[in-house]
């Protein structure tokens, strides 16, 4: 047999060792390993704990999918949100707009002058008068033809100015007009010609989109 200690070579029925002289009934503790490092960032087997894989839910196939998008239903004691129904479409222009004859402004007032009502009325100097109107807002083109006809019923042979100034009462604004302006001039000379002119403005003039339109009569 051999020494536990030193290696060397004894009798089976030894005690102790011929080499070293130690007691080979006490055999030597082993040494434990040390345990092995993982290199660089690799897991150490060790210490590293494996998990079981999550569970997959399952929709059983008879079951229908859940809608894109569910009404909320409404909760006891809140008053329910009106629903605000979606704007008409906007009416189109009877003839071409802006026109660029008399003939078609006045096709105008047929199909979309506004119901009207004169809040101020005033005369200034130069035989110039200035009338405020307020309609609810329209297009541009039933702008002008409320306007046209407001010009026709308002109509003072004295005044070679007449301005009709459209204004929605619901808007506050540093424009002299919000919802429109139309300015007749009585007699005007353009060389050797004398007529009517009609300038005409929606919106407040300056508005994106507003039109701007002048016409001779």
């Amino acid at each position: 047999m051999r020494c536990p200690y030193c290696g060397g070579l004894n009798h089976e029925q030894s005690v102790f060792c011929v080499n070293c002289g130690r007691d080979m009934r006490a055999a030597p503790p082993r040494q434990q390993q040390p345990p092995v490092r993982p290199v660089g960032n690799a897991p150490n087997p060790a210490t590293q704990r494996s998990y079981p894989p999550a569970p997959v839910p399952t929709r059983p196939t008879n079951q229908p999918a859940p809608p894109a998008a569910t009404r909320r239903q409404p909760v006891a004691g809140r008053t329910p949100e009106p629903i605000i129904p979606a704007a008409p479409p906007a009416p189109e222009a009877p003839g071409p707009f802006p026109p660029r004859t008399m003939s078609q402004f006045e096709a105008l007032i047929a199909s979309g002058a506004q119901a009207y009502t004169v809040i101020a009325s005033d005369i200034g100097n130069g035989k110039r008068k200035v009338i405020r109107i307020t309609y609810p807002a329209c297009t541009h083109w039933q702008q002008a033809a409320t306007l046209f006809k407001a010009l026709k019923e308002q109509q003072d042979p004295q005044c070679n100015v007449i301005i009709i100034q459209g204004i929605l009462s619901q808007r506050s604004e540093t424009y002299d007009f919000n919802n429109g302006q139309l300015q007749f001039e009585r007699d005007v000379r353009l060389g050797a010609q004398v007529s009517n002119r009609y300038m005409v403005e929606t919106a407040n003039g300056y508005e994106f989109g507003a039109v701007r339109f002048v016409l001779n009569e």
